[in-house]
């Protein structure tokens, strides 16, 4: 097995380095040239080329940026003639491919993959991860790129570079089963799938199995006239006038097409207010979403808060409905029910890795129907199954409530109801008509409590823990980093009563009490530059942090703060405790709970 290594550039006009970094060894190496004229020794291009041959290497950005440039210093090129190729990359975002046909090379013989695809946020910075995953340290480039350095700015350069370096493997190994699942792919598909998002894996896959079907995909072209009109499966009816009206408005207009390629709602859907019951919901292309705002319901004696969520829902709809791009032929549907189904088998089996990765590809499809630059571009695909799913959803409401079943909340592909205990066969039995109709399939539970700020950011109390969603959930590489022990002490608060200013005081991790922001032209903090990315925590003696373009507050800096860009290793003495205890009971009033101290 090769041994893995990260790798990074810095290039200036007369300056060009390539780091790289054992995995394993925490060894650093340095390859550099020094002077507008200069270029790489024959003894580092030798020694480079050796390393990239023998070892697997990753990098963030580094297929559009990293490699076409090492590989161009590879072939004896100057400093002044990477600056130019770098200002280009960047100037214009030239793709990898077309760099590197405009300079003529190619690219030496390496194994190499990017992580910043297959990250699962979406076009954020190798620092903004940094602060979601808790690097240590936070350094913004500290030189203009497109002026010369001196040599003591060198020694600086190469200490910078290996702190992205180090970022860059805490990002790796933050998402390494995520480049497992995409090894796992590739064996399976024949193809390296290991620099690729979700979505990008579901276009390679699906088009390929399609290419050994003689279908030869092709992005489709449609223009500004483009129109739309669905027509609803024969299963879908409705009894109250509302909804009755409702299903004839859809079935009466047209889906028109943005500039950039998306589905437009048109304004009779998405202004209108759907109300079945105490509860208000919308309609829009991704989805139906209550309104609700602030409830907190627990079960009793007499009702039990539960949720009923359809199973891999678009993907049955697009199954069980015939659906599919008209420009990829019926045989679309056969290689996406191999898809489909081999996953629930691997599922079934207990077949993880497999089950994993396939749903990487379902999940990622769906994105690539909305596509303009997709070959699985396909609005009509896009709309009939998004609307289908919320009429079959607004169905399910609608007869719950018909039936005395109160539906609380909704979004996308279930519902949450306060069922009265002698209804709970009722519930489960016009379930299981509607999945007799229609096909699809759904997953019953039950909660203790449901609490929510609004659809998309609440708490789930179960028996024993909490599942968490929007702002109160777990931070993660999705989510950016904001006082997460704020949201801990309300989960906490809401599973058993601990007591928020506990849990507060008695965490250690100084990463818990910090927040993070990408500030647009820079951010300064009483005079003094900080950075695009600025991460702070809340201080007793702390100031504002401002933009440096206009002096304008940054936001959620105005209680007084103290920039933390490099982690220290204990909590500071001016943390200041109350202001995380005051923010987490309002974020609980937020869920509709008052806060209640144990005597």
């Amino acid at each position: 097995m090769k041994k893995l290594i990260a790798l990074d550039i810095e290039c200036v006009p007369n300056y060009f380095l390539v780091s790289v970094k054992g995995i394993e060894s925490g060894k650093v190496l340095n390859f550099e040239a020094y002077g507008s004229k200069a270029s790489l020794s024959k003894a580092d291009i030798d020694k480079l080329k050796s390393i990239l041959k023998s070892r697997i290497s990753f990098g963030f950005n580094s297929n559009k940026y990293d490699m076409p440039l090492i590989a161009y210093a590879l072939t004896g090129a100057r400093c002044d003639q990477l600056y130019k190729t770098s200002a280009s990359i960047i100037g214009k975002n030239t793709p990898e491919w077309m760099t590197m046909r405009e300079l003529g090379i190619e690219y030496p013989t390496m194994n190499h993959f990017d992580i910043s695809e297959p990250s699962p946020a979406v076009m954020i910075s190798l620092k903004n991860y940094g602060t979601r995953i808790g690097s240590k340290v936070l350094w913004e480039f500290f030189v203009d790129p497109h002026q010369p350095i001196d040599e003591e700015t060198r020694d600086k350069m190469r200490l910078y570079c290996e702190n992205d370096l180090n970022v860059t493997i805490d990002l790796y190994k933050a998402i390494k089963d995520r480049i497992d699942l995409r090894v796992v792919m590739g064996e399976q598909y024949g193809m390296d799938l290991r620099s690729k998002s979700d979505a990008q894996i579901a276009e390679t896959v699906i088009t390929s199995e399609l290419a050994k079907l003689k279908v030869e995909a092709k992005k489709p072209e449609l223009t500004s006239e483009y129109r739309a009109s669905y027509k609803a499966p024969s299963y879908i009816s409705f009894n109250t006038p509302d909804l009755i009206n409702l299903l004839e408005t859809v079935q009466s207009i047209n889906f028109t097409v943005g500039d950039n390629g998306q589905v437009k709602m048109p304004s009779l859907l998405a202004n209108r207010k759907i109300k079945i019951g105490n509860t208000v919901y919308k309609m829009g292309i991704g989805g139906l979403h209550s309104q609700e705002k602030s409830i907190a319901i627990t079960s009793s004696d007499t009702h039990v808060m539960r949720n009923a969520d359809f199973a891999s829902y678009y993907p049955f709809i697009i199954l069980t409905q015939q659906l599919y791009p008209k420009h990829l032929t019926k045989k679309f549907l056969d290689v996406y029910r191999t898809i489909v189904e081999t996953r629930l088998k691997a599922k079934r089996e207990g077949n993880k890795l497999i089950a994993e990765s396939l749903k990487i590809t379902i999940n990622g499809s769906f994105g690539k129907f909305g596509s303009k630059y997709s070959k699985l571009y396909s609005p009509d695909l896009l709309l009939a199954t998004t609307i289908t799913g919320q009429l079959t959803l607004l169905m399910l409401i609608e007869e719950f409530e018909l039936k005395g079943i109160p539906v609380i909340s909704a979004n996308t592909d279930g519902l949450e109801y306060y069922c009265p205990i002698d209804k709970i066969n009722l519930a489960e039995a016009i379930v299981f008509d509607l999945e007799l109709a229609t096909g699809y399939e759904m997953e019953h539970g039950t909660y203790q409590g449901l609490y929510a700020r609004d659809v998309n950011n609440y708490v789930a109390k179960y028996n024993g823990y909490v599942k968490a969603k929007g702002i109160y959930g777990e931070t993660t590489l999705s989510k950016g980093l904001q006082t997460p022990i704020v949201f801990e002490a309300v989960r906490k608060y809401i599973l058993d009563g601990s007591l928020m200013e506990d849990t507060i005081r008695e965490c250690t991790i100084m990463n818990s009490f910090l927040s993070a922001r990408t500030v647009n032209g820079g951010a300064i903090y009483r005079g003094e530059y900080l950075g695009k990315m600025v991460r702070w925590y809340y201080s007793t003696n702390g100031a504002s942090i401002n933009y440096k373009t206009n002096g304008n507050l940054v936001p959620k800096t105005g209680d007084g703060v103290t920039p933390m860009m490099t982690i220290l290793d204990e909590l500071p003495s001016n943390l200041n405790y109350q202001w995380y205890i005051d923010e987490s009971i309002e974020m609980l009033k937020d869920l509709g709970v008052e806060y209640v101290r144990r005597i």
